[in-house]
């Protein structure tokens, strides 16, 4: 089984894959950048990252039970800002900031 997440950060297109056996796999502006074979995910640790530069690193956190689903921070200077979510609903200024 395949999933695939895409959004945006500030000007990066980011796009996440998943596949049962090629792992998860971290895009950004078409570029790849990580990948992590893990077959277990909790949700408690970014088993993806990315640095955008200026903006701060991308930190992609997957929770696997029965589906796939990811978080996305975007961490600068010591704060974790929430900018994605494939299960939960952010709120607007969340939204609105990345």
């Amino acid at each position: 089984m395949r999933k695939k997440f895409e959004f945006n950060v500030k000007d990066h297109k980011i796009k996440v894959t998943n596949s049962w056996l090629h792992g998860a796999k971290l895009y950004v502006d078409g570029d790849f950048r990580d990948f992590d074979k893990s077959l277990s995910a909790n949700g408690k640790v970014a088993l993806l990252s990315a640095n955008l530069g200026n903006f701060g690193i991308l930190e992609i956190f997957p929770v696997a039970f029965f589906t796939v689903e990811i978080d996305a921070y975007l961490v600068f200077d010591n704060t974790k800002q929430h900018i994605f979510s494939s299960h939960k609903r952010l709120s607007l200024t969340e939204q609105r900031t990345a």
